[in-house]
């Protein structure tokens, strides 16, 4: 059995376990750990004063975030997050067939598709005439236009890729130099792992080093296996904060806003 075969057939349900069993410890801790405050008394506000106070609680911390640090926020939150990882997982062509496999109501994204490679998408710009296809679903159109001369796999793996090292990078520095306990070895961990995902995905797509059927299922296999040992460590890794804690949190300070009157 090779890294494909084993990644595929023998790591989907324990991943999923270890992943559930990890997203239900972090939740147990919200719940036994949580220290009630004092309540405000609740002050009746209008609908247009909540949706603002919503707006705020999730903005406040980006906008903090570019004058704090500038570097961080450009190379974390917007490449590495908002334009690499995100719309990679979510909507690559490849990733949305895979969601809508194991979960068939995911295809209904299946128009936001965008393609995998700069030569695919550029092909939705220069072809001067519509494919003819007997296949249900077109050929190179796309909802994205002329966009997915950017908006590809190829261009957002780089960036990711671009945003990951020097998240890595800066890190080093803070817990070998500065010695901060915040940064922790486990960081590293998933850094690393996500930069083996971004790699041998981009060297699958490509068929690279070797365009031969054993080569490419090796690396395909890397790539998979790697994203699943990421799942089942995330719920321990400080990516957790930005899928749960950080929406969980602001939509609870939202609700407070709204409590306060604020």
């Amino acid at each position: 059995m090779g890294i494909y075969e084993f990644s595929v057939y023998n790591m989907i349900l324990p991943t999923l376990f270890i992943f559930t069993l990890g997203i239900a410890y972090r939740l147990s801790r919200y719940l036994f750990l949580f220290k009630r405050a004092p309540q405000p008394v609740w002050r009746r506000t209008s609908p247009l004063h909540k949706v603002l106070a919503l707006i705020r609680a999730f903005i406040f911390p980006i906008w903090a975030s570019i004058k704090r640090t500038k570097i961080t926020f450009v190379t974390g939150i917007f490449l590495l997050h908002f334009l690499g990882v995100i719309p990679l997982l979510f909507l690559l062509s490849h990733h949305i067939a895979w969601w809508s496999y194991y979960f068939p109501p995911y295809s209904l994204l299946r128009p936001l598709a965008i393609p995998t490679s700069a030569t695919s998408s550029a092909l939705t710009v220069t072809s001067p005439v519509t494919p003819t296809s007997t296949m249900s679903q077109s050929f190179v159109n796309t909802i994205w236009g002329p966009l997915t001369v950017i908006l590809n796999g190829d261009i957002l793996a780089i960036i990711a890729i671009i945003g990951t090292a020097f998240k890595l990078l800066e890190k080093f520095p803070k817990k070998f130099k500065e010695n901060l306990s915040r940064v922790r070895i486990g960081d590293f961990t998933a850094l690393i792992l996500l930069l083996v995902i971004l790699v041998s995905g981009y060297m699958a797509t490509h068929h690279l080093p070797s365009s031969d059927i054993d080569t490419y299922k090796n690396v395909l296999g890397i790539h998979i296996l790697a994203s699943e040992v990421l799942v089942m460590l995330l719920p321990f890794t400080k990516f957790f904060h930005f899928v749960f804690s950080y929406w969980y949190g602001k939509l609870h300070e939202a609700y407070e806003m709204w409590r306060r009157g604020l």
